[in-house]
């Protein structure tokens, strides 16, 4: 079972693979087995015990496990996203061999961790316009081969919508409720996870056993730019989401040599109730991470907002027993051509900030995003017949020169893949997968599907509201849920609110098991076209902040003084402590293309901080910008004409609002951005009325 080899060496470096000693597979060289001293751990040291998502997990997928947990604080092992796939000094289209990197070409080194992609279909994510057949075989091929090289494997996924047929970023279509169990396009979610289960399958090591990777499916859902993204699903609809991906790949496709990775973005200035705000929980996750751009060239500000973030998931992880790591990094948009970057040492910059903090310096590891050629890359490269050297790649070598920077050739995968390592079993759980906690059902009747884990199960029932009434639930064996139908009567379809509570009595003299959710009960009645929110129809702070995502650490309430017409406005909290900037944001939709202006009642704070009003329509996010300067309150009103594209998409740079994009709205959302030379750092400032109408 234990892998027999380590990786060549060189002065404690691997400064080079040598094409002498390479051997084909499937197409792509390899390195071949080299002996190495006994210098490891692994094999030798008496089993320990680990909790983790999966308690039939592989050896080697446990072993991955102890190590990247007990290693914490021990240097942070570096990661690039399709290394051997993607890159400026090779041609992927007819070298992709499996070897080649732009790590290796600047630094002699490869990375320590390998990040790979199962694409918007499930089979992969290589070069060129390959059949899908061919996709999964090439993964298969560079991912084994990268295996071979020495390293740690990371595994995300960037699932089409599977509703509209878009890609990852079309967030029409309420997919997430829809492809949940009960949902009329759940047939075609799971079929995607049947490829990511093959494509587990498939790989294995030189010993043949399967190769660990590390799954970190719905990243960043503390955004919104994903379909699975804060404003297009409730946090209770990404916790199941979550873990019904878990348990169809580890109870039903059997596949038991993935970790499960929770990365919910970046910017929650250390706050761990806003970053928990959608966990899993942990008998679903064993990494906790954070992913995070930077557009300020390593400013303090960005730099205390990573370390605070960093520290506080590396102080979770260590109460909880799981592995805590930076997730995704980068410059955002990528890196500059020669003579555009403004920090020359940026690598170095944010990698002494992680390193020079006692909890943040815990991350296993940070894994950078992929070099696609030279339009977009995010590692510097060496010189090329046809480029130049890239000015930052003098600060990547001093990063791999660090002692606190772990490369491929300073592992020792003995200690890594080859541990005695017991999984401890999961105690009993239950969960309600339909319908989800906030959910708002209008028909007269609703399917109750639960879950429950690891327990011998008596009886289940549920109760509604006020009525104590038990109705029974029965297993399913096809799905493996009990289920029920709640007949919930049209004259109950009020809007109101009343609560879900699901019993089990287990085996045994264990405990029951119950769990209670909140669910609204007929259609919320309608805004008046065009209007975003006139703050009228929440009932409380709750029903407010279920209505809207935060991006980034804030607060938003309710208030009646000030306020602009009727009874209520919205108050928003914000601290720039650990982050430069933060909003909320709501799904819309509707047609506005007869309208020609947006209008707010605004009472700015007098901070000078930038004040963003967006809309995402017809697929853009649009931007208009209202003035934070003094503290009066006042009716702005801002042209459809005077919108333009966020500064972030280059791509739509020139693009205008078009009626047809006013017919097709998807998001509104609001930010405040830090501005240099802002009057406070934090504050409060008053919105209502957010509309559009004909001028």
């Amino acid at each position: 079972m234990g892998r027999k080899r380590t990786p060549a060496r060189s002065g404690g470096r691997l400064t080079a693979l040598t094409v002498a000693g390479l051997i084909g597979l499937g197409g792509f060289p390899v390195v071949a087995s080299a002996a190495g001293p006994d210098a490891g751990k692994g094999g030798h040291h008496r089993p320990e015990t680990v909790s983790i998502a999966d308690p039939d997990a592989t050896p080697e997928t446990r072993s991955l496990f102890a190590h990247l947990r007990d290693r914490q604080g021990e240097g942070i092992l570096f990661g690039h996203q399709q290394t051997t796939e993607f890159g400026v000094t090779f041609d992927e289209s007819t070298q992709t061999d499996g070897i080649r990197s732009d790590v290796e070409a600047g630094v002699g080194d490869h990375p320590a961790v390998f990040g790979w992609d199962t694409g918007h279909h499930g089979h992969g994510s290589t070069p060129g316009d390959p059949t899908p057949e061919e996709n999964f075989r090439a993964t298969v091929r560079l991912i084994e081969a990268a295996d071979r090289i020495g390293g740690i494997h990371t595994l995300s996924s960037h699932m089409d919508n599977f509703v509209t047929g878009g890609d990852f970023y079309d967030t029409d279509g309420n997919v997430v409720e829809r492809i949940l169990p009960g949902g009329d396009h759940h047939g075609e979610f799971r079929a995607y996870l049947d490829r990511v289960a093959r494509l587990a399958h498939a790989v294995d090591d030189e010993d043949g056993d399967p190769i660990p990777m590390i799954y970190r499916p719905f990243h960043e859902n503390s955004g919104s730019w994903f379909w699975w993204g804060a404003a297009h699903a409730s946090p209770a609809e990404y916790v199941e989401l979550f873990r019904y991906t878990v348990e169809y790949l580890r109870d039903t496709r059997n596949v038991h040599n993935l970790l499960y990775a929770y990365s919910p973005g970046g910017g929650f200035g250390g706050s761990d109730d806003v970053f928990m705000r959608t966990y899993p929980g942990d008998a679903y996750v064993d990494v906790l991470g954070i992913d995070s751009y930077d557009d300020s060239g390593a400013s303090r500000q960005y730099l205390n907002g990573i370390v605070a973030d960093l520290g506080m998931v590396a102080r979770i992880a260590e109460e909880r027993g799981k592995v805590s790591a930076f997730t995704e990094f980068g410059i955002s948009g990528a890196l500059k051509p020669n003579g555009r970057n403004p920090n020359r040492s940026w690598y170095t910059d944010v990698f002494d900030a992680i390193t020079a903090d006692p909890w943040a310096s815990r991350s296993a590891y940070m894994l950078t995003w992929v070099n696609f050629g030279t339009e977009q890359f995010f590692l510097p490269y060496p010189a090329t017949e046809a480029e130049e050297e890239h000015e930052l790649l003098p600060d990547f070598r001093a990063l791999h020169a660090d002692p606190e920077s772990v490369f491929s050739s300073d592992l020792d995968l003995r200690d890594v893949y080859d541990r005695r390592v017991r999984t401890r079993d999961h105690e009993p759980f239950l969960h309600v997968v339909t319908p989800t906690d906030g959910e708002r059902i209008t028909t007269p009747e609703a399917v109750v599907r639960v879950r429950i884990s690891d327990a011998r199960v008596k009886r289940a029932y549920y109760t509604a509201g006020d009525d104590g009434t038990r109705r029974p639930l029965r297993l399913d064996h096809r799905s493996g849920y009990w289920t029920g139908v709640w007949e919930i009567g049209e004259e109950n379809l009020t809007n109101t609110v009343t609560t879900l509570r699901v019993h089990a009595d287990l085996g045994g003299r264990r405990a029951p098991l119950e769990t209670a959710g909140r669910i609204l009960l007929g259609a919320k009645p309608p805004l008046p076209p065009g209007v975003v929110d006139d703050f009228e129809g929440h009932a409380d702070d709750t029903a407010l902040r279920a209505e809207y995502s935060p991006y980034g650490t804030n607060t938003i309430s309710l208030s009646a003084d000030p306020k602009g017409s009727g009874e209520k406005a919205l108050r928003f909290d914000y601290d720039f402590s650990h982050q430069t900037y933060t909003g909320i944001g709501k799904r819309i939709e509707g047609d506005w293309s007869a309208y020609d202006a947006f209008s707010l009642w605004l009472k700015p704070d007098g901070s000078g901080h930038r004040l963003v009003l967006q809309l995402v329509a017809g697929g853009v996010a649009y931007e208009a910008y209202p003035s934070m300067a003094g503290t009066g309150a006042q009716v702005v009103t801002i042209p459809f004409a005077d919108f333009r594209p966020a500064p972030w998409d280059t791509a739509n740079a020139d693009r205008r609002i078009t009626g047809e994009d006013l017919r097709n709205l998807s998001q509104f959302n609001v930010f405040v951005n830090r501005a240099e030379g802002g009057a406070t750092s934090s504050g409060s400032f008053h919105v209502d009325d957010l509309r559009a109408h004909a001028g």
